[in-house]
């Protein structure tokens, strides 16, 4: 136990932490560089650094928040957030960002997405963290 919590909910909240960090100093980096960044050519406007950053930064500190205090309806929106945010980076990458990424690594980018998916929701069935969010999480059977 870490914290008084099962491990996977510990390296759960860090990849959270981690995840929400990164998206808030996009959010900051983008904002603080927002005349720079709008003499660029690129496809979209710094608006759209800034609240995608904001967005997102906001979104997995909630979520971190809920399953630091074991929040019964953190799994869930765990699961929601992973696969919005799956969603978000394809068609991020695929329609808005001008990208090399269709001709170079897009298969390994896809099995890796997958595999982060399917780490994601697997980490919720140990009995220890079933017990830690509680038993509203319990699923009937």
């Amino acid at each position: 136990m870490i914290f008084n919590r099962p491990w996977i909910v510990f390296v759960q909240f860090l990849a959270g932490l981690i995840f929400a960090v990164v998206f808030l100093i996009r959010f900051g980096v983008a904002l603080s560089l927002w005349d720079f960044l709008s003499q660029l050519p690129l496809a979209v406007s710094p608006l759209y650094q800034v609240l995608s950053g904001l967005v997102w930064g906001m979104a997995g500190l909630w979520v971190c928040l809920w399953i630091w205090q074991g929040n019964p309806r953190a799994p869930q929106a765990t699961r929601i957030l992973s696969v919005t945010y799956a969603l978000y980076y394809w068609i991020d990458q695929l329609l808005i960002m001008s990208s090399d990424l269709r001709q170079t690594n897009w298969l390994f980018l896809a099995i890796f997405t997958g595999i982060l998916l399917v780490l994601v929701f697997l980490s919720f069935q140990p009995a220890a963290v079933k017990e830690f969010f509680g038993e509203e999480y319990e699923q009937e059977e």
